[in-house]
């Protein structure tokens, strides 16, 4: 992944969105979804690299699998409903978008739990 690929992709998208915009609209949509998708796939072997970096840390340091897993998928769903906002912002349905990111922060939360519970019985372990 060259970043300055990326950025070069992102502004030329950027201004023939916005030049489709006023003449073509639905085109300017599909452009503007098809470049988001472009770029995350540009990006998805470096996640990778990253992603099994952190597995190599967790076991390094004795962090239980499945609590790394949960924070792993709190960051997913964050990433994914920011995203998937964006993309409904662009296209003109913000309030559809602001629903996603909620229902993104619920779903972070319920995850988050045993998280959390671990946390403050660690907490309260440690307390005399």
């Amino acid at each position: 992944m060259n970043f300055l690929q990326i950025v070069a992709l992102g502004i030329t998208s950027a201004i023939l969105i916005t030049l489709l915009k006023q003449t073509k609209p639905e085109i300017a949509v599909i452009l503007g979804v098809a470049v988001g998708i472009i770029i995350v796939i540009l990006v998805a072997d470096e996640l990778y690299e990253v992603v099994v970096s952190f597995y190599g840390i967790a076991q390094t340091s004795g962090i239980s699998g499945s609590i790394f897993s949960l924070i792993l998928k709190i960051i997913g769903i964050g990433y994914l409903a920011e995203f998937s906002a964006g993309i409904c912002a662009d296209s003109g349905c913000k309030s559809v978008g602001d629903k996603i990111l909620f229902a993104g922060k619920v779903a972070i939360m319920i995850l988050a739990l045993p998280v959390i519970k671990d946390l403050l019985s660690l907490i309260t372990g440690i307390l005399p």
